[in-house]
């Protein structure tokens, strides 16, 4: 068995091999050309890889279907293998990012340099509008079609995945502004008549995620006890919203201040009143966070509400998710031990705390080595920010 190289026949061509396959039944001979490789040296470890894979009985032949039609058939195959969120979260990837720059190529016909002109392609016209993507989007399209490619490999479709030889783009670290104590109490302060300062209260003090908040019943809390078990999570898949149990580490049991429970509360206590205006029509749902008619509110609008609660107060403008953030860098900078916010949070891995908020701990010393030191010195600017390259 034996494969030559062919150059390309014009300038700027593409470089090719032909592979021999040996004889038919009939004694014709059998040869496959695989072309589209951008260097010589592309295309000679294609063919290596050929002639290795024929040699130890792994090699795939190369077929006619396209990156869409593969894609069609995987996603398809996936969907009873992964929650509802990740397959809808993967086919708007695909649909996106991944179609409409590589569906029409010939999927046996995709080398490494073609992957690489995509993120060339994404970085420079990725999103809708036509304009630049964002690198860390850039980087979960890549792996969305590396898992694709993967299971391409292991179906015996491909002999090799070609999105394993390309380096993943560099993320961006985005500096998440997040609030000092002062602006998250001005905040709540200036919000005593929104009738979801209970929901903004709780999000501040627990750093819960905007799925556990829209996702919290009644019944996970425990106002006597001063404790709050995050059970479940209502997020989005697509047009659906969809109710499921957090991952092990993310359930978890939360304490909860005086504070917090005098404004849950005050908060339960509007609630049945809006219950009793509402009478007949009022939709008994168990959940704590809801519209006047009782509706549990989706976890999308709570963003929205959240951002016109912001605009009502003078504070600096931030997400939604990084209340979250604000919570973890209060604690640290408090000097509240990593391992408690971990747990807070409800992240897998102190490791992952310490990734997302690795500034702080260098915050608290410098404040611990000014108590030592003598009184503490006044700071020009004591707000903290949490890279934005990590996932929770």
């Amino acid at each position: 068995m034996k494969g030559t190289l062919r150059k390309p026949r014009t300038p700027g061509g593409s470089w090719s091999y032909r592979l021999d396959l040996g004889y038919d039944d009939s004694g014709k001979r059998r040869q496959r050309q695989v072309g589209n490789f951008s260097t010589k040296r592309e295309a000679q470890a294609a063919l290596n890889d050929a002639l290795a894979g024929l040699q130890h009985g792994t090699y795939v032949a190369p077929s006619k279907q396209t990156v869409r039609d593969f894609l069609g058939v995987w996603i398809d195959t996936i969907k009873p293998e992964v929650a509802l969120t990740a397959w809808t979260n993967c086919g708007e990837v695909v649909e996106r990012y991944v179609l409409p720059y590589l569906g029409a190529k010939r999927l046996a016909d995709l080398p490494p340099m073609d992957i690489k002109r995509w993120h060339g392609e994404l970085l420079d016209h990725g999103r809708r509008d036509g304009t630049p993507l964002a690198v860390n989007s850039v980087k979960l399209a890549h792996r969305v079609l590396h898992r694709v490619l993967a299971d391409g490999v292991r179906w015996n479709v491909l002999p090799t995945n070609p999105v394993s030889s390309v380096r993943v783009p560099k993320g961006e670290h985005h500096e998440m502004t997040v609030w000092t104590s002062e602006e998250a109490r001005r905040f709540l302060d200036s919000l005593t008549d929104d009738r979801l300062r209970g929901l903004w209260a709780l999000a501040l003090h627990t750093g819960m995620r905007r799925g556990e908040l829209a996702g919290l019943r009644w019944s996970d809390v425990d106002l006597e006890a001063a404790t709050l078990t995050v059970a479940q999570q209502r997020t989005t898949a697509g047009k659906q919203t969809v109710t499921t149990t957090p991952k092990a580490r993310s359930q978890r049991q939360l304490l909860l201040a005086a504070s917090t429970v005098k404004v849950l509360r005050d908060h339960q206590q509007r609630q049945e009143q809006e219950r009793e205006r509402g009478g007949v029509a009022w939709v008994e749902s168990g959940y704590v966070f809801v519209d006047e008619g009782g509706t549990p509110l989706l976890p999308q609008r709570l963003t929205k509400m959240f951002a016109t609660a912001i605009g009502r107060v003078d504070v600096p403008k931030i997400r939604l998710h990084d209340v979250r953030h604000t919570m973890a860098t209060t604690a640290l900078e408090a000097g509240v031990h990593p391992k408690v916010v971990q747990e807070q949070l409800g992240h897998a891995t102190i490791a992952v705390t310490m990734d997302i908020y690795s500034h702080i701990p260098q915050a608290v010393r410098r404040e611990s080595a000014g108590r030592i030191a003598g009184p503490r010195w006044p700071s020009s600017d004591r707000r903290f920010v949490a890279r934005g390259g990590a996932t929770e």
